[in-house]
């Protein structure tokens, strides 16, 4: 084997019209090539009835039709892997172990060549799972996918989460000829899953001063939850309309213990609230506190303004499967699509009028439910948010928890349900850091948090509902030059 095998990737047809022209089609999109030299036409065609390996198609074309004609098969090569119709190959006798296809229209086949000499190791943001019934490898870096056909091909990927030459690498993965092991690390080379050692043995795309910086999580989350990098659906795509009833807009009441909560005079607080501007210019995080605790109608003026139902509705929209009718809870805060997935709960240390313990906020009702008392697992989440904070344990007031019901934005939402969900959570900081600000109270937010821990002290489903903020509250100390 001397090339890679190209061929049309699955779902893609080409077909001749006339003499000259090529017609390719995937789904509903299709483009016609015209004024195509008769070579190049008979290499075309056979890309979409059994393929072929690019240096016989090379000769063929160069043989009947010129540089002038191999030049233009190569610059449609370019566009149909531009369109996500061109598939790269890696065979082993007869047998397919990979092949690269594109997912993005920004893809290009740099055509980089493998050099016996240097040593090439896994990227590390390279990473394989199941899709489609089949096994692949992706990373953010890429706008490709190589699927791995033949469990020959995995071992390879396995292998090369070390650094090897290509003959090592043959010998390392015994039974696969040198050939066969060059072209798998051209076709991961090519598809930015494989990087080269420097000189000095370290990996060439740890020195890129930018790419550095990013973890693998966090560039996959970036790239997979953005339009650019992949082809799978994005954003409301309704994908369980017809399948599963929309998620409710609240969730369901507790059965247990209640506590009804203050409600403000909102338009006392029209009038009397200090001007946004100062607000604002005077916000910051606070983490000492008061001698005298935060009270229960201060928590409840809290959380009337910032979570509370403030109107219902429901209302028919529409989908790609039809009407969907659905029912809408809406908060004092913006929220994509009117969903407002996000619960809030207050784990309460000490506070003047009510008792210590887990509560989950009822934002319909503007009511405390108590989930719990202070047990070991409510006891660590506190201890949690003391560490995060350095907040002394015993002056921890309250620790507001946000939840999400993620199935509410996921059955609408695809690929960007979760990052949706932490501008939701962003935004929400911003009001409760407002909202206290305004109240002469002490707010800070937390970087992070222990799902978890919080799933067992609550009881919930981790996946079902899960923490996605933290946020500290008491009362604010006299010395604070604040409102």
């Amino acid at each position: 084997m001397d090339s890679l095998f190209l061929s049309l990737r699955e779902g893609v047809t080409v077909t001749s019209q006339g003499t000259d022209e090529a017609v390719f089609r995937s789904g509903t999109w299709g483009v016609t090539l015209r004024q195509v030299n008769p070579s190049v036409l008979t290499a075309l065609l056979k890309l979409g009835s059994m393929g072929e390996f690019e240096d016989r198609l090379s000769e063929t074309i160069l043989q009947s039709g010129g540089s002038p004609a191999l030049i233009r098969f190569y610059y449609y090569l370019h566009h149909l892997s531009r369109w996500s119709m061109i598939r790269r190959s890696v065979h082993l006798e007869k047998d397919r172990l990979a092949s690269l296809v594109p997912i993005s229209p920004y893809f290009e086949y740099g055509s980089r060549r493998i050099v016996n000499s240097c040593q090439y190791l896994l990227s590390r943001f390279a990473y394989t799972r199941s899709y489609g019934g089949q096994a692949v490898l992706e990373s953010p870096l890429s706008h490709g996918r190589i699927i791995l056909h033949d469990w020959r091909a995995a071992m390879l990927v396995h292998v090369l989460a070390q650094a090897w030459r290509v003959q090592e690498l043959a010998e390392k993965a015994s039974g696969i000829p040198v050939s066969t092991a060059h072209w798998f690390m051209v076709l991961l080379l090519n598809s930015g899953m494989l990087t080269e050692l420097d000189d000095a043995g370290k990996p060439a795309e740890d020195q890129n001063s930018s790419l550095k910086f990013w973890e693998f999580h966090d560039l996959l989350f970036h790239s997979r939850s953005r339009e650019g990098r992949h082809d799978h659906p994005l954003g409301a795509t309704f994908r369980f309309a017809g399948r599963v009833d929309p998620p409710p807009p609240l969730k369901s009441a507790a059965s247990g213990k209640t506590i009804v909560l203050y409600r403000p005079d909102l338009d006392r607080l029209k009038r009397e609230d200090p001007p946004f501007t100062l607000v604002q210019e005077m916000r910051k995080s606070i983490r000492e506190y008061d001698s005298t605790p935060i009270t229960l109608m201060q928590l409840g003026e809290f959380l009337y303004r910032v979570g509370r139902v403030t109107e219902s509705w429901e209302s028919e929209i529409p989908s790609p499967h039809g009407p969907v009718r659905m029912r809408f809870a809406g908060r004092p805060y913006p929220n994509g699509g009117g969903l407002y997935e996000l619960e809030m709960y207050s784990v309460v240390s000490t506070c003047g009028g009510l008792g210590v313990g887990l509560y989950h906020y009822d934002p319909r009702d503007h009511r405390l439910e108590q989930v719990s008392g202070m047990t070991p697992s409510v006891l660590d989440l506190l201890s949690r948010a003391s560490q995060s904070t350095t907040v002394p344990n015993e002056q921890l007031q309250i620790l507001l928890i946000i939840t999400t019901r993620f199935q509410r934005v996921a059955w609408k939402y695809a690929s960007m349900a979760y990052a949706i969900t932490l501008k939701h959570v962003g935004i929400l900081y911003q009001v409760m850091y407002l909202v206290a600000t305004a109240m002469g109270l002490a707010p800070c937010a937390i970087g992070c948090g222990n799902s978890d821990l919080f799933a067992l002290a609550a009881g919930t489903n981790y996946y079902e509902e899960t923490t996605v903020g933290e946020f500290l509250l008491g009362s604010k100390p006299p010395q604070s030059n604040l409102p």
